[in-house]
């Protein structure tokens, strides 16, 4: 019987050995989940308010601030459809190009002729400029579709000078 549980004796030794890194490791998890754990739940907590108080403590503006540069970034828009021949646009080019600041230059209308002129008939295509009217900045958006024979419809979309002096103009070309 001794033999046996001089064997026993030294099994169980050698399971308490093999025992502690696995009990170390243990100890080592419920400190994290006693002490670390909490512990950076309320860091987290805390930036969190920390983040809201800043966002909330931001200056908000007043509606009459808020429409002010809605206002200047926003201007108001009109919209004309204009349609006549082909050679008739450079014209209508040109009396865009009287009313506004800057922003439609040569090479964009030559640009624009030569785009008109090479796309096929039955597709639509649009272009659109960034152009400063009256000491403001808008878009200038130009959408066209050309027939068979060399007509073309023009939907412009403006500041509203521009679309008026069009709208003047278009009285004055043949109609297509």
């Amino acid at each position: 019987m001794d033999g046996n549980s001089a064997f026993q004796a030294s099994a169980a030794r050698q399971l308490v050995d093999l025992m502690e890194p696995v009990a170390a490791l243990s100890r080592y998890l419920y400190i994290w989940g006693i002490i670390v754990i909490p512990l950076a739940l309320l860091l987290v907590f805390l930036y969190k308010r920390h983040c809201e108080s800043r966002y909330d403590s931001a200056p908000e503006a007043s509606p009459e601030e808020m429409l002010g540069e809605l206002e200047r970034e926003f201007g108001p828009v009109r919209r004309t459809t204009i349609r006549t021949q082909v050679e008739y646009l450079p014209f209508l080019f040109e009396c865009v190009r009287e009313n506004v600041d800057s922003g439609f230059e040569d090479p964009q209308v030559i640009s624009l002729l030569r785009r008109i002129g090479f796309h096929r008939p039955g597709d639509e295509r649009a272009a659109v400029f960034s152009v400063v009217s009256g000491g403001r900045r808008c878009e200038l958006q130009m959408r066209w579709v050309r027939d068979d024979s060399d007509r073309i419809r023009l939907s412009v979309t403006g500041a509203p000078p521009v679309i008026r002096a069009l709208r003047d103009h278009k009285k004055r070309i043949p109609r297509a």
